[in-house]
């Protein structure tokens, strides 16, 4: 199950099929936010479901990244929306954990949609990082981004986290505070960094600690 579990979180190629395959490094993360922008061409709004398929067809870090960091973005503070990513991330720590490709939404969930032209323009704003990341990341002790011991309590911390946005999405802070550390686990894991993915475990205990003291 951990092979499996690291497989379908940290594998698969990410890129568009007229770019052809991606390898995940470095240069997936600009990748996903191109994806993200062709999505909403020609859209007036997207379904959770058009994101995960687009996204997530080839693997859980691109689409746990996105997920995360509309969780950040203006985005996740719309009512609704920020528990349904929390939901979302929950849901990609379970099936990650089962060994799933891809991530399976029910029905009544995966229709919930988001303007397209909040996501094209978040999107739009993240391309200055990700070529700040392109730039940055590095291929390095990869056991901590891509080992099946440490994707597979990632995936446990995704199912916590995530199910907890259900209970503490009425807090304004709390949905960008939890999406902080899952963005930069995401960026670690798609970008092969095991640095980047130590800096989520402790953005992860510091986020803890300040979302328990405002209970």
């Amino acid at each position: 199950m951990r092979e499996n579990a690291k497989q379908s979180l940290s594998g698969g190629s990410i890129s568009g099929a007229a770019e052809g395959k991606a390898k995940a490094g470095p240069s997936a993360v600009p990748q996903v936010v191109e994806r993200v922008k062709r999505l909403t061409r020609g859209r007036q709004t997207i379904t959770l479901s058009q994101l995960t398929e687009e996204i997530g067809s080839q693997g859980h870090a691109p689409l746990l990244m996105i997920a995360s960091i509309f969780m950040i973005l203006p985005i996740g503070l719309i009512p609704g929306i920020g528990g349904a990513l929390g939901s979302l991330v929950a849901l990609i720590g379970l099936q990650t954990l089962l060994g799933r490709n891809g991530v399976w939404l029910p029905e009544f969930f995966g229709k919930r949609e988001i303007s397209a032209e909040r996501v094209h323009a978040a999107a739009a704003r993240l391309n200055p990082g990700a070529a700040w990341l392109r730039r940055h990341l590095h291929r390095r002790w990869e056991p901590l981004a891509c080992g099946s011991i440490s994707v597979s309590v990632i995936a446990v911390i995704l199912i916590v986290t995530g199910s907890s946005l259900l209970i503490l999405g009425a807090i304004p802070v709390a949905t960008p505070l939890i999406g902080l550390p899952i963005a930069v686990f995401a960026v670690g894991i798609l970008g092969r960094d095991g640095i980047v993915v130590a800096a989520g475990y402790v953005l992860l205990f510091i986020v803890g600690g300040t979302v328990w003291l405002m209970r």
